[in-house]
């Protein structure tokens, strides 16, 4: 069932549509109480589909696994295989993904960050906690302990950092769904 099954439907020019401005207060409940999650880190490739089927045995609960994170859009919110992201980051910068991930063309660099000088303690580079552009980085003369990060280490971390997700326990669900549906069908 999908998700859009439990919102309320609305008449606009004679035409009936899914309300989806419906607020969820169900899910404050949920999120509030970090006991009823578990961690999970998304394996390569593995669509979210298949991941509700493995955990709570119906693929069609995957809106669960989407509220539970926020994830408003499939498509953006969840980590891309290798493939997709190969395809997405080329698309995105307009060029080969292996010029994106080469730290010798200047095209190439996102920008840079202090790695630090051999006498930094790691409190020192931890307060350097900006991205210099590469302009700056230019016309600073290049300055030591600045290391470049290119476009495709940077849209990695961002993919990768999508990975980490919190799944509603099990035993859970069957309360989570009732709730939500009581809510748009008392609303």
């Amino acid at each position: 069932m999908s998700i859009f099954d439990y919102y309320p439907t609305i008449t606009y020019n004679n035409s009936t549509s899914v309300n989806i401005l419906a607020e969820a207060e169900v899910l404050r409940q949920y999120l509030t109480d970090l006991n009823r999650f578990f961690k999970y880190q998304i394996k390569e490739g593995e669509r979210p589909d298949i991941l509700a089927q493995r955990v709570y045995g119906d693929p069609t609960l995957d809106w669960v696994i989407f509220l539970a994170n926020g994830i408003a859009d499939p498509y953006k919110d969840w980590p891309l295989d290798y493939n997709q992201f190969v395809t997405y980051i080329e698309d995105k910068y307009n060029t080969a993904a292996e010029k994106l991930s080469s730290s010798t063309l200047a095209t190439s660099i996102a920008y840079y960050y202090y790695k630090g000088l051999a006498s930094d303690t790691q409190e020192t580079i931890n307060s350097y906690n900006y991205k210099m552009t590469p302009y700056t980085y230019t016309k600073l003369g290049s300055p030591a302990g600045w290391e470049a990060k290119t476009y495709w280490e940077y849209e990695l971390e961002l993919n990768e950092a999508k990975r980490e997700i919190n799944i509603l326990r099990p035993a859970y669900v069957s309360d989570f769904v009732q709730q939500f549906k009581d809510l748009f069908s008392n609303g």
